[in-house]
């Protein structure tokens, strides 16, 4: 999703004039290196120390007290990130809109006290139409002569319109497949209930 934030929806010529064209990929280049760099380093080193055992969330294998200051560090900077990202979506739409999809992730997050289920649903729901169809669909929308274009052309016209049914395909599957799971960790007893204020940050002891 970073990647995608940044490569779609920046219009640096509309922001910063011709010099922001210019500079616009060495900031892509170097913001995206840090964040791959990043995030490599942090999965690699979780991943070395607790390998298959790891927690989910993360932070759950560091102990009890690492995992209370970690978080108390990091709150603030997780309040403000969700807060900045229902701001860019109040940009747009009214606020009974925003206020209703706040309230929808709410529920949604509280009806699924597991953090792994939650990710995996909201993957399946937003990364694919997001990441994989909605490129797609733009692309089509500004090639649209590639469909009457030379064999070259037909083939690139006809991988997008593959990269959109992939997208469908994945949304479809990836969110049946997170349900069954959820059922079944109800039905397992994984999940306790909804609504409940046990402890799932899945502390390693």
């Amino acid at each position: 999703m970073e990647y995608h934030e940044f490569m779609i929806f920046d219009r640096p010529s509309e922001q910063y004039g011709d010099d922001g064209v210019r500079d616009y990929p060495k900031a892509v280049y170097l913001s995206m290196s840090f964040v791959t760099t990043s995030y490599l380093a942090f999965s690699l080193v979780i991943y070395a120390w607790c390998g298959k055992w790891i927690a989910s969330p993360s932070l759950g294998s560091a102990g009890e007290t690492v995992k209370r200051v970690a978080y108390g560090i990091a709150l603030p900077g997780l309040i403000v990130s969700g807060a900045l990202y229902v701001h860019v979506g109040a940009k747009y739409l009214f606020l009974g809109c925003t206020v209703t999809l706040s309230a929808i992730s709410f529920i949604l997050a509280s009806a699924i006290p597991i953090f792994t289920y939650v990710l995996a649903l909201v993957g399946s729901l937003c990364y694919s139409p997001l990441a994989i169809c909605l490129p797609g669909w733009l692309w089509l929308y500004s090639h649209q002569h590639y469909r009457q274009g030379s064999v070259g052309r037909l083939v690139i016209y006809g991988l997008h319109v593959g990269m959109i049914l992939l997208g469908v395909f994945m949304t479809i599957g990836g969110t049946y497949g997170v349900v069954v799971q959820i059922m079944d960790a109800y039905r397992n007893g994984r999940i306790d209930q909804a609504f409940s204020c046990a402890d799932n940050s899945g502390t390693v002891s």
